[in-house]
């Protein structure tokens, strides 16, 4: 980049000369009656050179604080005191969202699975492909946000594709972001983060709370971090503010899944947070008349981050119960 001249920065509608904020959309795919579908955009464009950052949410669509972190961020934010660009996309999957949805209702595919996408493939590919070409190619760091119902608390993901040094510089990163963070054990086939950090981008996945509504904690914080991360890769001169988490910890950590064989409702006997050791009870399942049907134990000594129940407080066969993080020798 030319270090004595820094360009406009354009995504769809958006365009922002140095030292202005714009909003805009972008086109991802055409809908039945021809209309145009979009996603909103915000570009935060600042007056010396510097990277550029993307922060983007709502791959699944009932996952909505994101939308709230951006716009805080368009305000707070002032570009003129800023180096690089901040790019704000805080809902790329409109048809989940206006579904109420996780995946995306046209195909019944998760969008988090379809990365980099493909120009002939369905809705979900497609989009993910205009995603990619738009917002990820063009960034070199991406926070990727997600949300995780309660109980919970607030960590951060770091996943295991890419380089070591590209994995090195997200875990930075994700302190720097200032939640626990933990290291992903599998890496899952077509995910937006694995993407990233297959090229290079460093890449991380803050974990806020609740689907469907807006967390106060999860929103300031959100906020916080990502300043956090402006102040580490040196766009802003602010100073990085620690993020308190109950039940967090230091170390960087690495985190599993834990799944049902058997089904039912479930019944906590863990609160997030709490440091368990192997054999110790993390939630029974019982029927409806309370008889147990399967006892979830934890396999290893670790501490339990969330209880991921993607429905109703129950599960079955396959269906995750908790994720539980561990140290690694």
């Amino acid at each position: 980049m030319d270090t004595n001249r820094k360009p406009a920065f354009e995504v769809g509608t958006a365009r922002a000369a140095p030292g202005e904020t714009s909003v805009g959309t972008l086109k991802v795919a055409v809908a039945m009656d021809a209309r145009n579908v979009t996603i909103p955009i915000c570009i935060v464009n600042g007056s010396r050179p510097g990277p550029v950052v993307l922060v983007e949410g709502g791959l699944h669509g009932i996952e909505i604080g994101t939308v709230e972190v951006c716009r805080l961020l368009k305000e707070k934010i002032v570009p003129a005191d800023m180096a690089g660009t901040l790019v704000l996309a805080p809902q790329v999957n409109p048809w989940a969202f206006l579904a109420s949805s996780r995946f995306t209702p046209h195909d019944s595919l998760d969008m988090n699975r379809g990365f980099p996408g493909a120009a002939g493939g369905s809705l979900t590919h497609q989009v993910a492909r205009v995603v990619t070409r738009e917002l990820l190619d063009r960034a070199d760091v991406v926070i990727d946000c997600h949300s995780c119902n309660p109980p919970s608390i607030l960590f951060t993901i770091v996943g295991e594709e890419g380089d070591a040094e590209t994995r090195r510089q997200s875990v930075d990163i994700a302190k720097a972001f200032g939640y626990p963070v933990v290291l992903a054990n599998t890496a899952y086939s077509g995910t937006l983060s694995g993407y990233c950090l297959e090229q290079g981008k460093p890449t991380i996945t803050p974990e806020f709370l609740f689907s469907r509504r807006f967390d106060r904690a999860s929103i300031e914080t959100g906020v916080t971090g990502v300043l956090n991360v402006l102040h580490y890769l040196k766009m802003l001169d602010s100073e990085i503010v620690p993020i308190t988490v109950e039940g967090g910890f230091d170390d960087v950590l690495t985190y599993r899944s834990i799944a049902a064989t058997n089904g039912g409702l479930c019944h906590f006997e863990q609160t997030c947070g709490a440091v368990v050791a192997k054999g110790d009870t993390l939630a029974v399942l019982r029927d409806y008349w309370g008889r147990e049907t399967e006892r979830i134990v934890a396999p290893q000594d670790g501490i339990l981050i969330a209880f991921p129940l993607q429905g109703n407080q129950a599960a079955g066969s396959g269906d995750k119960i908790a994720y539980l993080a561990y140290r690694v020798d």
